[in-house]
């Protein structure tokens, strides 16, 4: 995790990088999202070794700090769609039965269905599988007690069918 004094640096020293990796003067942030948006994957991973470099961290840090808080600026927030996500979420449950394949389905419908929305597919992602822990919970708290209660109930029945039985041959004799 960086430092407070290492996000600081953090986008000088990308933006240095970009500048020197690509030759071409980076003007703002977003043409610096843009740029290592097309780039390829072993170009990004030596922009993250540069970084981290400068600012005296891991590439790894340096990638996800990149990923979880700084392209974040770029995006609009999830949770004016969040009722919506969750609509599609419960729809696209009912046809599969892995939940990571309903995550997939729900942010591509999301996609379809909002166009215009800017929101982070990663957030997105993020979002839904906490809902998918949330649900399992809830689901295994309401069955645990149901379960229990069904082996309370079976173990009672146990032991009163035979009083039952005993009680019902007693009012046969007592009636005869």
């Amino acid at each position: 995790m960086l430092s407070k004094l290492q996000t600081v640096q953090f986008g000088f020293a990308l933006n240095f990088v970009i500048e020197q990796v690509t030759n071409a003067s980076m003007h703002s942030e977003i043409e610096v999202y843009n740029r290592i948006k097309q780039m390829t994957l072993e170009t990004r991973q030596i922009i993250w070794k540069n970084v981290a470099d400068r600012i005296n961290s891991t590439a790894k840090e340096v990638q996800e700090y990149y990923y979880n808080t700084w392209t974040l600026q770029f995006y609009q927030e999830y949770f004016e769609y969040k009722q919506q996500l969750i609509e599609l979420f419960y729809d696209q449950i009912g046809y599969s039965r892995d939940a990571k394949d309903a995550i997939l389905h729900t942010i591509s419908e999301f996609q379809k269905q909002y166009p215009n929305s800017q929101c982070n597919e990663r957030e997105l992602y993020h979002f839904l599988s906490h809902l998918t822990t949330k649900m399992e919970q809830q689901d295994n708290m309401i069955k645990e007690p149901v379960q229990q209660r069904i082996t309370n109930y079976s173990l009672q029945y146990e032991e009163y069918e035979p009083f039952r039985f005993q009680n019902a041959v007693q009012q046969l004799n007592i009636i005869q």
